[in-house]
């Protein structure tokens, strides 16, 4: 071979290394290109897209800087059972109601129960009403709207569940140790509803939880129902937040999407759920918004006012605007 020969062949070899390189770099560069597309569009849905509008009984309220700085979700219980209709337009009166504030800065958690016999003014209706029928006539925007009315604090979010997701919940946390009051016994047919509790310290699973919260048949009624919740969820915070349930949150997730509706994004229920870090009861206050009871035009009613809808508040450390009427 000669050196001529020799000579060219370098230049060959290196010719291709050169085309080589030059495909690899065109290769990663469209897929950086394209991985900073998808990129930039997921963080700009998490950052820039519109977040759920503001519900309020005002404009400055819904934009007051003090007044949002919690996160303050509307919890409404609706018991159909089995029924077909979770999900769809057929609104029922809720059979729960609950304002859950978080507090992301100290993490802590706030909860004031209103119970459904709450006598309230429901925009577009002109006689007071019961407050469970809000959602009965316009679903959720009316629901958000008659409770951010009552009580001058912006509603950013909503949850809405049935009793089937919260029995299915509580078999996969392994039920709640709680002391039972007094013996509850009701059944009613036409709900497929049957309860049947003895009084003392018990474990509840998913089925006996379901019954324990629900009962309001004695002498106080919906507020010794509201009463119970209460007690309950406090102490469901220390057992859902414990560490052995961590392993459990795939699980519970498919209960919750089978049984819950709500406008909350991801990032925002990781914050609320940050509240809860220190995986305890203690960081949850609850109360029930103070009124007494009074029958109005042979209707019986949980009457409140606006001194004690701002006793209510300011108990739980929930920032409002003054209240004038109710």
């Amino acid at each position: 071979m000669s050196n001529e020969e020799l000579g060219k062949t370098p230049k060959k070899f290196k010719r291709r290394i050169r085309w080589g390189r030059l495909l690899l770099f065109i290769i990663i560069s469209i897929a950086l290109v394209a991985g900073s597309f998808f990129l930039g569009r997921m963080a700009f849905r998490i950052l820039f897209a519109p977040k759920v509008p503001v519900v309020a009984a005002t404009e400055d309220i819904g934009t007051d800087e003090i007044l949002n700085k919690r996160i303050n979700v509307l919890l409404l219980g609706i018991d159909d059972g089995d029924s077909e209709d979770f999900g769809t337009d057929a609104h029922k009166r809720t059979d729960a109601m609950m304002v859950v504030s978080f507090d992301t800065e100290h993490n802590e958690v706030s909860i004031l129960s209103i119970p459904r016999d709450t006598r309230v003014s429901i925009p577009g209706h002109r006689a007071p009403d019961k407050i469970n029928a809000a959602y009965a006539y316009g679903g959720i925007n009316l629901a958000k709207q008659t409770v951010a009315n009552l009580l001058q604090i912006p509603i950013h979010y909503y949850i809405l569940a049935n009793w089937q997701g919260f029995i299915q919940v509580m078999d996969i946390l392994g039920g709640v140790d709680l002391y039972v009051d007094h013996n509850m016994n009701y059944e009613d047919p036409y709900a497929n509803l049957k309860i049947h509790l003895q009084q003392g310290f018990q474990h509840l699973d998913g089925e006996k939880a379901g019954e324990y919260v629900r009962f309001r048949h004695d002498e106080l009624g919906d507020i010794g129902r509201v009463q119970r919740q209460q007690k309950f969820f406090k102490a469901l915070a220390s057992e859902f937040f414990s560490v052995g349930n961590v392993v459990k949150i795939p699980s519970i997730a498919g209960a919750l999407a089978k049984n819950v509706e709500t406008d909350m994004d991801t990032l925002t229920m990781i914050r609320a759920a940050n509240s809860f870090k220190l995986f305890g009861g203690e960081r949850v206050q609850s109360e029930m918004i103070y009124g007494d009871f009074k029958t109005i035009d042979g209707l019986s009613y949980w009457v409140t006012s606006p001194k004690q809808v701002t006793k209510s508040l300011d108990e739980l450390k929930i920032p409002h605007r003054k209240i004038e009427k109710i």
